[in-house]
């Protein structure tokens, strides 16, 4: 434990010595020595002043070592939980002062984008939280709208916006670098997405398509001839690769995107069964929406239920933010059926 490690560091940063601290917390000069030796420490009841003093959380005040500390941020991130503004600069903090250690620490950048990321949600999710509610008070409001639609990742008809030139770029640039198929995969996608399909074509008879090559084929042409010419080739396609759980997502996915809701659900269902243990609860999660769409709200509650149950029996999680969010909306449409 280095709490008088961190005692010690932030009284010098506030240019104080000993016994000037030892009357903010009227105790004496030589307690103060004694904290920061680590050979006693502080009652207990005093950590909230001592952490309130010196503008930080009380598990800031115990400096964790290294290791622990990566595990600490990751977790929280983990959780799903909201971060304080004191655990994620102190956070911040933490990884940015690791890389100006080390700038090509790897475990630091990782999480560090993690945390940005993570953080970058939940603020998009307070966004569209206000933005829905000032709606609600003058409704029709260009400006609110732009900020739901933007923070809930919706629809803008603006191709200067959507396109993703800037990734494509940089996916480029990895893939040359580093020839690495994971990285060619989401520059196919990408790739497509923006309607370059020379280019995605080109990098398939290089060989970069991987497992997914004959699914990109077929996507390629959907995206020139449409979704029903090409839907017998989709099928066909699964019939080959009937236990492979990665192509019958992609496919399943197509069919959910051209409002083939049910057979969609069919080979989302397949593709949960095939997977392997412990599952992603991303096949329920589609499942669950497509019942949304399709208004078989006592459906919806199943899939929920087993995503609880996927979530307990595989990865031992009874408890967090994602299992709360599905309870509430089991409750939420549970009422619903009850008083309908």
């Amino acid at each position: 434990m280095n709490l008088g490690k961190a005692i010690k560091r932030m009284r010098t940063e506030k240019a104080l010595s000993q016994s000037e601290l030892a009357e903010v917390f009227n105790v004496t000069a030589q307690a103060i020595s004694k904290w920061e030796s680590n050979s006693s420490y502080p009652d207990i009841s005093q950590l909230p002043a001592i952490a309130s003093y010196f503008g930080i959380t009380i598990d800031e005040l115990f400096e964790y070592p290294t290791d622990l500390e990566y595990t600490r941020i990751e977790h929280a991130v983990e959780n799903g939980y909201p971060l304080t503004n004191e655990f994620f600069n102190h956070s911040e903090t933490f990884l940015i002062d690791q890389l100006k250690r080390n700038p090509d620490n790897y475990k630091a950048n990782s999480i560090l984008g993690d945390l940005y990321h993570f953080e970058a949600c939940c603020l998009n999710e307070k966004a569209a939280h206000y933005a829905l509610k000032a709606l609600k008070i003058k409704p029709d409001n260009k400006f609110d709208l732009n900020t739901l639609n933007n923070a809930s990742n919706g629809m803008i008809n603006d191709w200067n916006v959507n396109n993703h030139s800037k990734l494509v770029n940089i996916l480029k640039t990895l893939m040359n670098e580093q020839q690495n198929q994971r990285t060619a995969l989401f520059l196919i996608d990408n790739l497509i997405a923006d309607g370059r399909l020379n280019e995605a074509k080109k990098l398939l008879e290089e060989g970069r398509g991987s497992y997914l090559s004959s699914y990109y084929e077929i996507l390629i042409q959907e995206k020139k001839s449409g979704f029903n010419n090409t839907k017998k080739l989709y099928m066909n396609l699964m019939e080959d690769n009937k236990n492979d759980w990665r192509i019958l997502m992609e496919i399943a996915n197509r069919f959910a995107s051209n409002c083939q809701y049910e057979v969609a659900i069919e080979i989302y269902e397949l593709c949960h069964d095939i997977a392997p243990k412990p599952r992603y609860t991303d096949m329920l999660d589609a499942i669950v929406k497509l019942y949304e769409i399709l208004g078989e709200n006592e459906k919806v509650i199943q899939t929920y239920q087993r995503e609880l149950n996927l979530l307990k029996e595989e990865w031992n999680i009874t408890k967090g933010k994602q299992v709360k969010e599905i309870q509430d909306r089991i409750d939420k449409y549970g009422f619903t059926i009850e008083n309908k």
